[in-house]
């Protein structure tokens, strides 16, 4: 049997408590309220008795089947009283289609009017009455039980079988390290009324602890320090490979409970301990401390060994999906450039958002290429599918458009021969690809599109320009089409937006609505990077398919003849211990010839911060560029890493090195930023000029 309650702040209902045979069933503990198939939903909206048989549900439900493996019937009841409906009751009867009698059936709604009578009282003195993480579960009684003394203590297991079975369902579906320790915590804590838990992982021939409640500071510091050779308790079970318990005696255990408000720190406890492993691998161990109020702690013993092996495999299940996702993620970040190149006159950034499904990976990618006439080819495009050899082909793809770019083809001609590289290669696949180029002395671009989106180009006034291409067919299709472009020219402080299809929801053949480039432009105030991370948001919280996403900003500054005047750039070589020295000396001239002067005291503490940073912790090359423009100077440091500069907060709290820094700069200037450039990111930063 079983009590349902609602779910706060959810249209649910929750399994708050139940009463359960060691071989009964479990439990569905979540249920929408407006379910049409589970009786515990329709006797809650209906206020009257509902009886459904487990083939009607497994219909609509087929994973009930994992909570019900034979055929069952099923009445609830509701809990009305007093003109309250708290919730409902609901009890379950093995069999093909067991038919309900009416007196059952009434006994059933009879139980529940008693229950929400005496919860009347309750929840007028302002006890919940709604459902817990976790349900209260005591063993089902029948009477005397047949078999005696071995009997009634199978009954006693009953909770804790009942509750490593719905740990089992929980732990299959871990996606995170994280929701393996929350989960095993929750139900340990509630379910095997435990005092406290702490689960570790062998890292380095030392404990680590990963996950803990109700264990002292004390205790849990002596366990991280603890090696390979101390006497722990955690260290033995793992050298011995099997469960220890320790009695409240033992001094081994002493100390490593948290006391509490009400002073139970000086009750007893007793300690399981036990090792987590993968066949004959001991990599971690899982220790509970419970309360020493007489139990005997058999069944909680039986059901941390039924526990134990299935926390084993979902932390390696977990640790080999994080293995491959991070190689994934490696090979696919490779594979895109690794900082967008400095072009006077020219402002640009870019965004990649890797699909979210599983190990699953994807063909976008983008790129903007410096051509010897001055000009700049930007392309972007999607490699059809989910997979490896979707990324080589994405690979291929950007290599061969970057070689025919700096040939001098137009857009057009750049996708007519690489239609043709495609259809030759014979991969099975096709790419969308949007190509353009640009001149940014004269603000002249050219664009040509293979089955991709059109770029959205906003002007400083707010209106949008229409390029209008031809679009052609997906790369791949049609060996010999043939691409046109068509021109557009650009006045300054034009904003040119690519993407990808995955990006905020986009399709095939829908494009990005200038509503939302309007909406980043206003939050952003026409800041480049601020409008790229306004789209991410925008991305993340709209529901999209699976897919990744690729973003490309140009901002059409002013040409560049002009622009070189007030745009320097500085590269330093990995590791050059002197580069921030070099930094502060170039930062001092530019400064000088554009007259701010003014401005150097805090620009070369500021520059100090973020190229240190850059040396010191993304240990990669660092490209240093500066803009002046007519209200404020800004400074760009890019670097190869993509972990963003962290500013640690207020200055009370432990910081260290690079978070003091970044503390510092965020202090200090008018604005300041972590921005994804390419394999790496771009830390800047900018100063008013009056």
């Amino acid at each position: 049997m079983a009590v349902y309650l609602p779910v706060p702040d959810e249209p649910m209902l929750g399994a708050a408590a139940a009463a359960v045979e060691p071989l009964g069933i479990g439990l569905v503990e979540r249920l929408s309220i407006n379910d049409d198939v589970y009786p515990s939903a329709a006797a809650y909206r209906t206020g009257k008795p509902k009886v459904a048989h487990s083939i009607d549900i497994l219909g609509k439900h087929p994973e009930f089947a994992v909570f019900a493996p034979y055929p069952l019937t099923i009445a609830s009841a509701p809990l009305e009283a007093a003109g309250k409906r708290f919730g409902t009751i609901s009890a379950f009867w093995p069999g093909i289609f067991r038919q309900i009698h009416s007196d059952e059936l009434e006994r059933l709604a009879a139980a529940g009017r008693e229950i929400a009578r005496e919860l009347v009282p309750l929840a007028a003195a302002g006890v919940s009455m709604q459902a817990g993480e976790v349900p209260l579960v005591a063993p089902l009684r029948t009477g005397h039980p047949v078999g005696g003394e071995n009997a009634v203590r199978e009954a006693e297991a009953a909770p804790f079988l009942y509750h490593v079975q719905q740990l089992a369902l929980q732990l299959s579906r871990a996606f995170s390290l994280r929701d393996v320790v929350d989960d095993v915590t929750r139900r340990v804590i509630a379910g095997l009324r435990a005092r406290a838990t702490v689960i570790t992982t062998l890292e380095n021939g030392r404990l680590h602890v990963v996950g803990a409640s109700g264990c002292s500071q004390a205790f849990l510091r002596d366990l991280e320090a603890s090696s390979s050779r101390s006497d722990m308790p955690e260290e033995r079970a793992m050298a011995e490979k099997r469960q220890l318990f320790f009695d409240p005696a033992d001094p081994r255990t002493r100390g490593r409970v948290e006391p509490t408000a009400a002073g139970d720190d000086a009750e007893e406890h007793v300690w399981v301990v036990s090792p987590l492993s993968v066949g004959t691998r001991v990599f971690g161990t899982c220790s509970i401390g419970f309360t020493a109020d007489g139990r005997h702690f058999a069944a909680e013993r039986a059901a941390l060994n039924a526990l134990t092996p299935l926390l084993g495999q979902a932390f390696e299940r977990i640790r080999a999906h994080d293995a491959s996702h991070a190689l994934a993620r490696k090979l696919q970040q490779t594979l895109l450039p690794r900082m967008l190149p400095s072009i006077p006159g020219l402002a640009a950034t870019s965004r990649y958002v890797p699909t979210s499904s599983g190990l699953e990976l994807g063909g976008d990618w983008y790129d903007l290429i410096r051509l010897q006439s001055g000009g700049v080819t930007a392309v972007i495009g999607d490699v059809q599918g989910h997979s490896t050899a979707a990324t080589v082909v994405m690979g291929q793809l950007r290599s061969a458009v970057r070689a025919y770019a700096t040939d001098g083809l137009s857009p057009g001609q750049l996708l007519r021969r690489t239609n043709r590289l495609l259809a030759e290669l014979n991969t099975g696949l096709f790419a969308t690809c949007c190509c353009a180029w640009l001149d940014p002395e004269t603000g002249r671009m050219r664009v040509a599109t293979a089955g991709h989106p059109p770029p959205l180009i906003r002007e400083m006034s707010g209106s949008y320009l229409d390029s209008r291409p031809d679009v052609g067919p997906p790369l791949g299709i049609d060996a010999e089409y043939e691409y046109t472009d068509v021109g557009v020219h650009l006045e300054p402080g034009t904003l040119v937006t690519f993407y990808t299809d995955g990006f905020l929801g986009a399709g095939p053949g829908r494009e990005i609505s200038p509503g939302v480039i309007d909406a980043a432009y206003a939050v952003s105030h026409g800041q480049l990077e601020a409008i790229g991370d306004e789209l991410v948001k925008s991305t993340t919280v709209l529901p999209r398919a699976a897919d990744d996403a690729a973003l490309l900003l140009l901002r059409y500054e002013e040409p560049s003849a002009q622009a070189r005047h007030f745009v320097r750039r500085l590269e330093i070589p990995r590791r050059d211990l002197q580069g921030v020295r070099r930094a502060r000396r170039s930062l001092r001239e530019w400064l000088s010839a554009w007259n701010l002067q003014a401005l150097d005291d805090e620009a070369q503490l500021l520059l100090s911060e973020i190229v240190t940073n850059a040396l010191v912790h993304a240990d990669s090359d660092v490209d240093l560029r500066i803009r002046r423009y007519p209200g404020h100077l800004r400074v760009e440091v890019r670097d190869s890493d993509p972990h963003p500069a962290i500013n640690v907060g207020s200055p009370g709290e432990d910081q260290a090195e690079g978070g003091r820094g970044m503390l510092i700069v965020s202090a200090l200037a008018s604005a300041w930023g972590n921005s994804p450039s390419g394999r790496g990111k771009t830390v800047w930063f900018e100063l008013p000029l009056n």
